[in-house]
């Protein structure tokens, strides 16, 4: 075992984390033990006529949210979600609507069941966890909001990963410490 390994298997999945977003702001997270099991976990499966069905009224409703028709666009997604209650990309939909109207709480729940039923579905989860921290940021939840927007970075979201990098107070003042240490090592030691 090298000194780096010895040294990287000695700190927390904490502290890995917060180094991984310190050294590498652009690439991807490491992921988490939650994050792991969603990724490995195969997403439901659907019937293909179903989903058929599933995916065309989905088309409708984004056609309505389009023409600004954002109460067509609920009931349509609502349909949806009634033919198959456990197809996140339905509560994922409607969510983005409720965010439409400003009516937070609805698309919050809409959110927590998308990330339940999204296991296997990256496209999903990114997006669900960055709409939810998106959401808790405005309502004030600093910690519950860095927390989604981590998990949408892991999901590869890329808004989430600049959010959660640049908001995390470790990596600022890690950030903080290196340009220092960077002007000193330019200007020298005045």
């Amino acid at each position: 075992m090298t000194t780096a390994t010895a040294a990287k298997t000695a700190i927390s999945a904490k502290d890995a984390k917060i180094l991984d977003m310190v050294f590498n702001p652009e690439g991807t997270m490491l992921p988490d033990k939650e994050t792991e099991t969603m990724l490995n976990t195969e997403p439901t499966v659907i019937e293909p006529e179903l989903l058929k069905q599933l995916k065309a009224k989905e088309a409708e409703a984004v056609l309505l949210a389009e023409k600004d028709d954002i109460d067509g666009a609920i009931a349509k997604f609502t349909e949806v979600i009634t033919l198959c209650p456990t197809y996140a990309s339905g509560y994922n939909n409607r969510a983005q609507a409720y965010r439409i109207q400003e009516n937070t709480a609805a698309a919050l729940q809409d959110l927590d069941k998308a990330i339940e039923h999204g296991n296997g579905q990256t496209a999903i989860l990114k997006q669900a966890y960055t709409q939810r921290a998106i959401i808790k940021k405005l309502k004030g939840d600093k910690d519950g909001a860095q927390v989604d927007f981590e998990r949408g970075a892991r999901f590869g979201n890329p808004v989430a990963k600049a959010v959660s990098v640049q908001d995390n107070p470790i990596s600022q003042l890690c950030g903080a410490m290196v340009m220092e240490m960077l002007n000193k090592e330019i200007h020298g030691n005045k």
